[in-house]
């Protein structure tokens, strides 16, 4: 970020801005919270009226301020007095926050308000998928198409308009690359790889199964264990069949880094998927270590990793590419000068 552009007295115009944007942010976040707890279970985001969890009382106009009103209620319900969720002022702060970042990376006196306001709408729809994801293990189609439009909309303008995005330094060729560069081998690792790892080599049913189906073949009709044989085998296809198909991936962590990608470009999202998968592997390995001191039967062999690639996908949004140059700086063998 480049301080100097707050000399000249000009500091208090852009505080000015920030403000406005912190404020419209946590505005924005309070719709967010809304879509967060609608879209998942099918409800309307604009005909039903923001109501408590607990009693159902429509929430008067006064207590639906941004942050202010979870403040000045103490996480707390008016009508009934149960606990509101530190969920809403949570999602409310980090986007007034996450806003004030986007607009600071960018001098929008002289660059203009569109590519920071683009960021902050691409920025929000993360919010939103990563916060779904956690909750229900699924992402609402709406939702990543919703990224993918604003991706593909300030790809296009950056092109086609370069002058209205000043500060926009993601080309068009770095786009498609990064449309591809993780979305593609995710693809690749959810859907081909990771069926067949678990078939071949992790799952007991299918290679129990195979081994039974390979003695079939060789035994006769007649042969008086192919009856105890086959039962077996049935077992184990019930088995495989309950289970289902696993995969790494699913095709919403896809369309997110796709759409990721077209957006900041093929370094910022090579960042963020290491970002991710780091995240990721702690969260795992926290899980099984829970799971091991304890002595329920919860499944940590899957979890949601929306959220971890929305956390890479905000974060190199600020710093992506800048640590990726760094990187490809240090691999890079300098040129021995010519005599």
């Amino acid at each position: 970020m480049d301080f100097s552009i707050y000399s000249d007295g000009m500091a208090g115009y852009y505080i000015g801005i920030y403000i406005m944007v912190f404020l419209f942010g946590i505005t924005i976040g309070s719709f967010l919270n809304v879509c967060i707890y609608r879209l998942p279970v099918g409800e309307s985001l604009t005909k039903k009226n923001s109501h408590c969890m607990t009693c159902g009382t429509p929430i008067k106009w006064y207590d639906l301020v941004p942050v202010f009103s979870w403040l000045i209620l103490r996480g707390k319900c008016r009508a009934c007095g149960s606990k509101i969720s530190g969920r809403y002022i949570l999602v409310e702060s980090l986007t007034g926050i996450l806003f004030v970042l986007t607009f600071m990376q960018f001098d929008v006196i002289t660059d203009g308000l569109i590519y920071p306001s683009l960021m902050c709408l691409f920025i929000a729809g993360l919010i939103v998928i990563g916060f779904e994801d956690y909750d229900t293990q699924e992402m609402t189609v709406g939702v990543l198409m919703y990224l993918a439009i604003i991706a593909a909309v300030t790809r296009i303008l950056a092109t086609v308009l370069p002058a209205k995005l000043r500060g926009c330094d993601v080309t068009i060729t770095d786009g498609l690359i990064g449309l591809v560069c993780v979305s593609v081998p995710f693809l690749l690792f959810g859907f081909v790889l990771t069926p067949l790892i678990y078939s071949f080599v992790i799952s007991d049913d299918h290679k129990s199964a195979r081994k039974i189906k390979k003695r079939l073949k060789k035994m006769s009709d007649t042969d008086k264990e192919r009856e105890k044989l086959q039962k077996a085998l049935d077992k184990h296809l019930e088995a495989i069949k309950e289970t289902g198909p696993v995969y790494g991936f699913g095709m919403g962590d896809v369309i997110l880094m796709a759409a990721g990608g077209l957006m900041l470009g093929w370094k910022a999202t090579v960042v963020a998927a290491f970002i991710a998968i780091f995240l990721g592997a702690i969260y795992a390995l926290i899980l099984k270590i829970k799971a091991n001191h304890s002595d329920d039967d919860e499944n940590v062999n899957a979890f949601a990793f929306g959220p971890f690639l929305t956390i890479g996908l905000a974060l190199a949004s600020f710093f992506g590419t800048e640590l990726m140059d760094m990187y490809i700086s240090l691999i890079t063998v300098p040129q021995i000068p010519s005599i």
